[in-house]
């Protein structure tokens, strides 16, 4: 049967389709952001993302002069690019890389490449990251290297070529010169660093300059952004534990006992399996069992002592606090205090006949009461 198409169906279906447009393009910004949460994080967004207070302002002017870099390195690229070698393309980017951008001095406390691209100062990392981000447009193989206190970068061509990003003569120089570089005499030593490794850097070496300073708090939340970034940081996590240690010494020395003892809980916390822990825990645990000595605080000495894995790596013993506690006691005349402390370190020795007979002896004057 022949069904009338009837005008109300009409405009009906007409008001469905509006509804549908209308929906589907409120929807492309959604979709948009999904999109870009869905894939990987660019080296040029981890290092903006890495410099953690970057201001809106000069990342802009920041993004602005590396776009302008590379549309000058669209419009100039040699005649017949396509001939040349990777090792030649490699040479020409990076020499473009130091006559333009890397107008400055080298500063190794200078890693953002937000200040590099405004400034023109720069360091193994910000010019890494830079020569990274230039060379990845350009289409050539590259990887970030480093090794103790260094980054460079490879050109994975055939042999493969390490490259001294902050040496703006690196391709002038003879091999033999090039054999000298830090990068070429880390040989087996190198290590490859991911992106996500390379743009950790940045708060990585705040945390040194920060450590350097003193500021223990901001050292450490600098390296917690760091390995935030690039989670199996062991140079960080090694960082890390040192710092934590500094920074309990120093509170050690402003006989801030209490912080000491927390920031060691937290080193605990975070390397449990550490052996070199266990000489950093025996020091603070010894200075704080002398400055609570030194303050009469022989119990929570004892139960500080106590809460140790490995009480024998302490210079100080249960029983020689005791004595401490005991001499002290004695010295101000307090026979009393003296006598219990006599009676408790025989208690905790109660299992050793020899060192209770020895106190006894040693204390006779106070035992005999």
């Amino acid at each position: 049967m022949l069904r009338i198409w009837k005008e109300s169906d009409r405009v009906l279906w007409m008001l469905i389709l509006l509804y549908l447009v209308l929906m589907t393009v409120a929807a492309l910004p959604t979709l948009r952001r999904s999109h870009a949460a869905s894939r990987p994080a660019t080296l040029l967004e981890m290092a903006w993302a890495a410099e953690g207070s970057l201001s809106e302002a000069d990342r802009a002017a920041a993004q602005e002069r590396l776009a302008n870099h590379l549309a000058w390195m669209e419009d100039n690229l040699p005649h017949r690019w396509g001939r040349y070698s990777i090792e030649e393309r490699a040479a020409w980017v990076f020499q473009a890389m130091h006559d333009r951008l890397l107008t400055g001095q080298y500063d190794e406390d200078q890693n953002a490449l937000s200040k590099t691209l405004l400034e023109g100062n720069y360091n193994c990392v910000s010019a890494t990251i830079l020569y990274q981000i230039l060379t990845d447009q350009a289409g050539l193989p590259t990887v970030a290297m480093q090794t103790r206190g260094h980054v460079w970068c490879r050109l994975l061509s055939r042999p493969e070529l390490d490259i001294e990003t902050t040496c703006a003569t690196w391709f002038l120089l003879e091999p033999h010169d090039q054999g000298q570089s830090p990068a070429v005499q880390a040989a087996e030593e190198a290590r490859t660093l991911s992106a996500r490794g390379l743009a950790a850097k940045i708060p990585y070496n705040k945390a040194s300059q920060a450590a350097a300073q003193a500021d223990y708090p901001g050292a450490i939340e600098y390296l917690n952004f760091a390995l935030s970034l690039d989670p199996q940081d062991s140079a960080a996590m090694r960082n890390r534990s040192a710092i934590l240690n500094n920074w309990a010494v120093a509170c050690i020395g402003q006989k801030d006992c209490q912080r000491a003892l927390e920031i060691l809980a937290r080193m605990e916390e975070q390397r449990p399996h550490d052996p070199d822990l266990e000489v950093n825990r025996s020091k603070i645990v010894d200075a704080v069992i002398d400055q609570w000595c030194h303050q009469g605080r022989y119990s929570e000495s004892l139960r500080l002592l106590r809460t140790q894995s490995e009480p024998t790596a302490s210079r100080h013993s249960v029983r020689s606090i005791y004595q401490n506690w005991i001499q002290d006691a004695a010295s101000r005349g307090d026979w009393y205090e003296a006598k219990n402390a006599l009676r408790l370190a025989i208690s905790a020795h109660q299992d050793d006949p020899l060192v209770v007979a020895q106190l006894r002896r040693q204390y006779r004057q106070l035992s005999a009461g």
